[in-house]
């Protein structure tokens, strides 16, 4: 005890009032608390118990479950390897490819047509056992035969060459153990792992030697699925649980998995709890004779407390509270101030919020008048080019002579130009700032885009080379618009490529979509002008006072809007000196199957 309680100590002690109190402390609290500690203990190591048998499970779970995605991922090699033998693509260039996909999980995969053995890839295939009925009648319904080795915890997947006709040929995969048999995957936290086929005989395990199974194999013919399993290894107990990873319907056979730890490790916090509760209570009864000292100078803090907050709100500290939560009065005064105090900051808040929001519709106005103001700009300088051109071409025809035909002709094709220049640009505009309703109908999105080649003129069109998959789904929108979307597209690409350079377009299917890539052989696009491209009246790339490309500057923004207005999405790949490649995915329509007669 420290001398700063031990003169309130005597003083209690040295009081009759003071003496009875200690005493029906002592009986009031002690038998509780023993009475507490014993239930405490006992429910304590019931519950680690259970949790490290939950635990025991889930690592069970979690490897029964990891060991049927890695035979899903055997079985997808396999499939690959299907595609190879069946297509006939027997080359090195394709063995090769299924070699370098397959052979980190398989040491062999080979085919086997009767009497004749084919390895597709690995080391040389062990003799294959015959079929059993079983597998025979598992493979005609169209799945993966597993097979296991309890001598050497090798396993083998076999599927039918060409499914569900198992008699016209197998391919066989041969597990690779060592990828297979992953220990530090397997085994759960503290935990030994032992994984076994549908008779129990061990095919892995993390101990040096297999133990034997058959507690496991006793308890699971009542308890199929999982169970709890106590069990001794040598001379120390342990605690074991088995799950069923139930493979039977897709590879034909069950594996079990049992996780195990030694019932000393798995109960040693509850027997460490015990020991601590048991210092803990011992600790209390002393502390608690001495809380109705401490009670005294506790009834001080809430004043403290109290004149500590009114400074610092005063000063401006708008976070300050007094944290007094009691139920007396000073309880009240605290929940009282601190009322105070978040009302008066939430007002500040608002005051401040109601700034910040003036502040940002100004930034947002400002920013409003200063687009529009550019709007108006640009459209005024691209509709001056072509103007000036009409009118100067116009003069100059006023004052020629009906006999020079020759530049009456060189005029009016300038006047020509310019006017069909000056209308795309109105038409353009009018799409930009108008929102007009489409008619939607099917669309083969590959025709639009033979449609938009066919428009172009004929020195510009040979350098087009289209690429259109086969089984192309429709899409639903407007195939004028597209074919209008595609001619911008391609006019940008031979606009920004060399006069001998290809154009590559390539038309093909995706998941739900159809996808539409237009590559050029351009400069490219440098990455800090990637994200302005499809702004409009903004042309990158060039300089715009002296290598100005063609055009105002809103094929890109009119593109990006028809295809977004399509649901679909417009992006670039691009790098300085590789060209640029423009990607649009527009959504499929998906069609539904005809009702059956």
């Amino acid at each position: 005890m420290t001398p700063r309680f031990a003169p309130v100590v005597r003083d209690i002690l040295a009081s009759r009032i003071g003496r009875r109190f200690v005493a029906m402390f002592a009986v009031c609290a002690l038998l509780p608390l023993v009475l507490f500690a014993w239930l405490a203990v006992g429910r304590t190591t019931a519950m680690m118990r259970a949790e490290s048998v939950a635990a025991l499970r889930d690592g069970a779970k979690s490897a029964g479950m990891g060991l049927a995605a890695r035979l899903s991922r055997v079985v997808g090699d396999l499939s690959l390897a299907r595609a190879f033998a069946v297509a006939g693509a027997s080359g090195a260039p394709s063995l090769a490819a299924l070699g370098e996909h397959a052979l980190a999980r398989c040491e062999a995969i080979w085919k086997v047509e009767g009497d004749r053995v084919i390895t597709l890839c690995g080391a040389a295939p062990p003799p294959l056992r015959a079929l059993t009925m079983a597998e025979t009648a598992h493979l005609a319904a169209g799945r993966t035969a597993l097979r296991a080795d309890p001598d050497d915890g090798s396993l083998t997947l076999v599927a039918a060459l060409h499914e569900r006709r198992p008699d016209d040929g197998l391919l066989v995969a041969r597990i690779r153990r060592e990828w297979f048999w992953d220990a530090d995957e397997l085994r759960g936290t503290g935990a030994d792992v032992l994984v076994c086929d549908a008779g129990w005989r061990p095919l892995f395990a993390t101990w040096p030697t297999p133990p034997t199974t058959r507690p496991f194999a006793f308890a699971a013919l009542t308890e199929q699925a999982s169970g709890t399993v106590e069990w001794s290894l040598g001379d120390e107990p342990h605690l074991a649980r088995y799950w069923r990873a139930f493979l039977r319907p897709q590879y034909g056979c069950d594996l079990f998995v049992v996780q195990s730890r030694p019932q000393a490790d798995a109960l040693a916090v509850s027997r460490q709890f015990a020991w601590w509760f048991a210092c803990t209570a011992a600790t209390t009864l002393l502390l608690a004779l001495l809380a109705s000292l401490v009670q005294i100078r506790r009834t001080l803090g809430p004043i403290v407390a109290l004149g500590d907050a009114t400074r610092r709100l005063a000063a401006g500290d708008l976070d300050a509270r007094t944290g007094v939560r009691g139920r007396d009065e000073f309880g009240a005064l605290g929940r009282a101030f601190d009322d105070m105090a978040a009302q008066l900051q939430e007002n500040v808040c608002r005051r401040e919020h109601t700034e910040r929001d003036l502040v940002a519709s100004r930034d947002a106005a400002l920013a409003a008048v200063r687009a529009k103001q550019a709007f108006i700009d640009n459209v005024s300088h691209e509709f001056r080019t072509p103007m000036t051109a009409v009118l100067g071409a116009t003069e100059i025809l006023t004052r020629l002579d009906a006999g020079e035909t020759g530049a009456l002709e060189e005029f009016s094709s300038i006047a020509h130009r310019g006017a069909r220049r000056l209308a795309r640009l109105v038409d353009d505009v009018i799409e930009l700032s108008g929102n007009e309703p489409w008619s939607a109908t099917e669309v083969d999105v590959a025709a639009t885009v033979v449609e938009a080649v066919a428009r172009l003129p004929q020195a510009a069109g040979s350098r087009v080379r289209v690429a259109v998959a086969d089984g192309l789904a429709r899409a639903l929108g407007n195939a004028a618009k597209l074919v209008d979307a595609w001619e911008r597209l391609l006019d940008n690409a031979l606009k920004f490529s060399p006069a001998d350079a290809p154009i590559d377009v390539c038309v093909e299917a995706a998941a739900g979509a159809v996808l539409v890539a237009v590559a050029d052989r351009g400069p490219g696009i440098a990455p800090e002008d990637v994200s302005h491209i499809f702004e409009p009246f903004h042309q990158v790339g060039r300089d715009t006072m002296t290598d100005k490309a063609s055009g105002a500057g809103l094929g890109l923004t009119l593109v990006r809007r028809t295809v977004e207005r399509h649901g679909g999405v417009i992006v670039v790949d691009t790098a300085l000196g590789a060209g640029a490649t423009f990607r649009v995915r527009l959504p499929a329509l998906i069609e539904r199957p005809a009702p059956r007669a």
